[in-house]
């Protein structure tokens, strides 16, 4: 094999390597109940990979780590950027159903049963939630957020995308996600309220 060769080959695997999912082996971590001081969810949660920026999708695995089935549901869950939170970009959240990947393909759920142990792969349509920060990337890797959205925010977020995105087909519809995202920060900004991974950039928020 030519010089040249040997050198492409080479300069192919290694942007193989740095293309690879930030967090391609995340480790699982319980999410919260879907209510705040509710049971556990029996529910682990670990992040794959996110594809998008301002908005996107992040594909996840969750696992039933009890003894009977339990329900599944994103709605209120967050994600919060590893690293220091006074220079982290966004926070997502996710909105609106999600697709769960079955023998027919991916299909569209709002909620979905695990039986005990049952493991299912997941891409959640998720949105940035602090307007006053930067945009996360596909190479930002995250955690799951300790709580979920408080219940009264979480459903006038889903309320108002709905109605912003009826025009464009839906919720679901990519055609929708400027108009969905809009009401997102409309909603979060209303009244300000405190979730994990706060920092020094929600000082003036907070006020």
């Amino acid at each position: 094999m030519k010089l040249y060769q040997l050198a492409g080959s080479f300069f192919v695997l290694v942007s193989a390597m740095f293309a690879a999912p930030a967090q391609a082996d995340g480790p699982y971590a319980a999410i919260p109940p879907s209510k705040s001081g509710g049971p556990p969810s029996g529910v682990s949660l670990r992040i794959v990979k996110y594809d998008g920026a301002t908005n996107g999708v992040l594909e996840v695995e969750v696992k039933n780590t009890r003894a009977e089935t339990t329900q599944f549901s994103a709605r209120g869950l967050y994600f919060v950027p590893q690293g220091n939170a006074d220079e982290a970009p966004q926070r997502l959240g996710a909105v609106g159903p999600f697709s769960v990947k079955t023998e027919r393909g991916w299909e569209r759920r709002e909620s979905l049963p695990l039986a005990p142990g049952a493991k299912a792969t997941l891409k959640l349509d998720v949105y940035c939630i602090d307007s006053h920060r930067g945009s996360p990337s596909s190479s930002t890797s995250f955690r799951v957020a300790k709580d979920r959205v408080p219940e009264a925010l979480s459903n006038d977020i889903a309320r108002d995308a709905e109605g912003a995105a009826r025009g464009y087909g839906g919720v679901s519809a990519p055609a929708a996600k400027g108009a969905v995202q809009s009401q997102v920060w409309k909603n979060r900004d209303k009244k300000w309220l405190k979730l994990d991974g706060e920092g020094a950039q929600e000082a003036a928020k907070a006020r």
